[in-house]
């Protein structure tokens, strides 16, 4: 069982700061990676009573929320942009019931935009909806954009403007707050872009991800919502393999909750087997690392080969909360699945044309360069056990584990690893005789060499 949306803890400090923003009516641009919680906290901000909680004496009857997700948009223009905000205008208008006559003034505007019309004509329909509200409606209105990376980066430049000339013309009554996964002049610039973008110079708020206690209420939650117990030992082994990455988190709770015995969870130990080759824990991954610049791609990959980084891209990497320092000075990547994935990137986009490479998304696994004959699902499966601890030695029970499952920890014997190691050898070594990659570590199991 996944949480949801009214489960799901908040970010206290977060959404204070959001919520101060809002009551100075300042716009507001949420920034963060892939799956950090930008959507949960625009979503959380809404919630009845939330405000009030947030900030004493503030009556939050004088805000209109309206969460707008661009993932809905129809088409990618500027009819599109409008006919999406103004409907959830008025989805949020009868939710508050607000009144009959401004409802019927804003769907006027709404049918007009969704009839076949021009560019102006759409923009002027809008317009007049947005004035209708600053102007008869007893709320401030604050329009929350969410997944408004596409958006911004596509529309016409006119659309923003337009955007500015009403914040500019009703200042009091008319809040923006944006989501996206770098700041809006990273994504786009322009002269006219820049007039929209300058609503948020002075408000652009980096979230990072979770702070300790959060992680463990998080991951406590799951648990009960499950119907298992975490131990400390459980809420340690969360917090260092999602490094507080709530998308992360809540799949590794996941496993966890999958390996339980009467309700307890397996050892850590034993269940990390199973995140190596997770479908969902690797689509997270991909997600973090194809949001990421090619400048920061390349950083963390010299970071996790040498331990160096430029003071510059230091301070950015820690600004986005993809480095942390561990208070003694030494940094490090967030979490240990996403270190590995880094890691494991070195490998695959390496130039040289030596090792074993695996490309995780495509399944293909390379050998000095040169693509191998396909592999059996178990064969495919030890080697992903063996890539994900790469150079660390991997026993037998970690093997089973990963390869047979949990119910053949007593049937599976040291030969049977033995014939599908050397099947494996057979298909990645140059000479399975005297094997370079796939080493046997006498006593103690197997390791994978990268060269």
């Amino acid at each position: 069982m996944v949480l949801s949306e009214s489960q799901i803890v908040t970010r206290t400090t977060d959404l204070t700061y959001l919520a101060q923003r809002v009551a100075h009516n300042d716009c507001c641009a949420v920034v963060g990676v892939s799956n950090i919680g930008k959507s949960n906290l625009l979503r959380q901000i809404r919630k009845p009573g939330l405000l009030a909680q947030l900030l004493l004496g503030v009556d939050e009857d004088q805000f209109g929320f309206v969460y707008i997700d661009f993932n809905l948009q129809l088409q990618m223009t500027g009819q599109g942009f409008y006919e999406l905000v103004l409907r959830s205008i008025l989805t949020e208008l009868k939710k508050l019931a607000a009144a009959d006559d401004i409802i019927a003034q804003v769907k006027e505007a709404y049918d007009q935009i969704i009839a076949p019309t021009d560019d102006f004509q759409n923009a002027l329909s809008f317009n007049q909806a947005i004035i209708i509200l600053c102007e008869q409606w007893s709320r401030r209105l604050v329009l929350l954009f969410d997944e408004f990376d596409e958006v911004f980066r596509e529309l016409d430049a006119r659309v923003f403007l337009n955007l500015r000339a009403l914040r500019d013309k009703y200042p009091d009554q008319l809040v923006y707050v944006v989501s996206t996964g770098a700041p809006l002049l990273a994504l786009r610039t322009s002269p006219e872009i820049g007039e929209f973008a300058e609503l948020f110079t002075h408000h652009t708020y980096k979230l990072r991800t979770l702070e300790p206690d959060d992680m463990e209420r998080m991951a406590m939650l799951f648990a009960a919502a499950n119907d298992v117990q975490f131990s400390a030992d459980d809420i340690r082994f969360i917090a260092e393999q999602s490094g507080g990455h709530p998308g992360l988190l809540e799949t590794v709770c996941q496993i966890l909750v999958n390996n339980t015995v009467a309700g307890v969870p397996r050892d850590p130990r034993m269940v990390k087997t199973h995140l190596a080759d997770n479908p969902n824990i690797r689509e997270e991954c991909v997600k973090l690392w194809r949001g990421l610049s090619p400048e920061k791609q390349d950083a963390l990959v010299e970071f996790v080969h040498r331990k160096k980084i430029s003071p510059p891209m230091q301070k950015i990497l820690l600004n986005d909360g993809i480095l942390f320092s561990n208070g003694g000075g030494q940094l490090k990547i967030f979490g240990q699945l996403f270190e590995e994935f880094v890691y494991r990137q070195r490998l695959v986009q390496s130039s040289a044309e030596y090792g074993i490479r695996i490309d995780v998304d495509a399944g293909q696994v390379y050998v000095d360069g040169n693509p191998i004959e396909a592999l059996t699902k178990l064969e495919y499966r030890l080697l992903l056990l063996l890539y994900g601890n790469l150079e660390k030695i991997c026993d037998k029970y970690a093997i089973v584990e990963a390869v047979w499952g949990e119910d053949y920890i007593e049937e599976v014997d040291d030969a049977r690893i033995e014939k599908l190691i050397s099947r494996l050898r057979q298909k990645i070594e140059p000479n399975p005789s005297s094997p370079q990659y796939l080493i046997t570590v006498r006593g103690r199991g197997y390791r994978l060499q990268s060269v």
